[in-house]
């Protein structure tokens, strides 16, 4: 067989191969065309649906609003009864003015988080939880802060804290007598022992009465003085390893005390595991 006809019969095998497979018919279908009228229709009917699910809503909010305006005005639920607790300088009749609550309000119409944030903006008063016992009455929880001394800024007095914070300015009318406290600007490092120190006052470990301090220096060079107005007695102490010093302290104390030696003492000063006892020279009370 010759080359030319190899190559006819191969076109004419191809061409019946083409004849023979089955053409993708719904390749080339197009889709019907919806009518205008029915795509209005669809439209219109989701924009109903919408429109009611959402007046639906509007309603329930509605009917929401009306219900609780109607509750906070029904007089089931008037205070009847408001408990103040943790309060020591400020009075009951203070607490419930800067709250703004009082007796007779209605008890659901009061916003909790408000009335906590009234009292918490107080300068005496460090936290504040309020607790609503339905229908009528209401708990009020406080924390306040604790004043330890008295300090001078800018021809002020402040009462402070036993860190030497700030709490508010002396009033009159309800002054409290506490100690002094100063802080000379070297030793600012130093005054951070003050929370242990009141602390170790307040449990009574020291042979002196807090109440007896008069003032309190801390000065640089890792000093502090503590004068007492009633023995009329100052003790220096120093601020390296003070637990131990304040020790010393209390032995030479008690033997004072025993031998009944404290009116002729004017200072004593521990430090460096030793303590010196100054006597009053003629003429001298107190602190010289």
């Amino acid at each position: 067989m010759s080359v030319a006809r190899l190559n006819k019969s191969r076109l004419n095998l191809n061409n019946t191969d083409r004849k023979a497979r089955p053409r993708n018919v719904n390749k080339m279908r197009k889709e019907p065309s919806r009518p205008l009228s029915e795509i209005f229709s669809s439209l219109f009917r989701k924009t109903c649906i919408s429109s009611i699910c959402l007046l639906m809503l509007a309603l329930v909010g509605l009917g929401c609003l009306a219900g609780y305006r109607w509750l906070t005005v029904l007089p089931y639920f008037a205070l009847q009864d408001i408990t103040v607790t943790g309060n020591h300088r400020l009075s009951d009749g203070e607490i419930l003015t800067i709250s703004q609550v009082g007796l007779n309000k209605n008890s659901l119409a009061i916003n909790i988080g408000d009335v906590e944030s009234r009292l918490s903006a107080n300068n005496w008063i460090t936290s504040a939880a309020i607790k609503r016992k339905l229908p009528d009455k209401l708990s009020i929880q406080i924390i306040e802060k604790k004043p330890q001394f008295m300090v001078r800024q800018s021809d002020k007095l402040f009462y402070c804290d036993n860190t030497g914070e700030l709490i508010a300015p002396v009033v009159p009318g309800k002054f409290a007598s506490l100690p002094f406290l100063n802080i000379e600007s070297d030793a600012m490092e130093q005054a951070k022992i003050l929370p242990e120190f009141m602390e170790v006052l307040s449990r009574r470990e020291l042979p002196f009465d807090p109440g007896q301090i008069a003032w309190v220096n801390i000065k640089g060079g890792n000093r502090m003085e503590i004068f007492m107005d009633r023995p009329g007695l100052t003790i220096r102490l120093g601020l390296d390893n003070w637990q131990a010093q304040l020790s010393n302290l209390n032995t030479v104390w008690n033997d004072l005390k025993n031998r009944g030696e404290f009116r002729n003492v004017a200072r004593i000063s521990a430090g460096k595991d030793r303590v010196w006892v100054e006597k009053r020279t003629s003429g001298q009370d107190g602190l010289q």
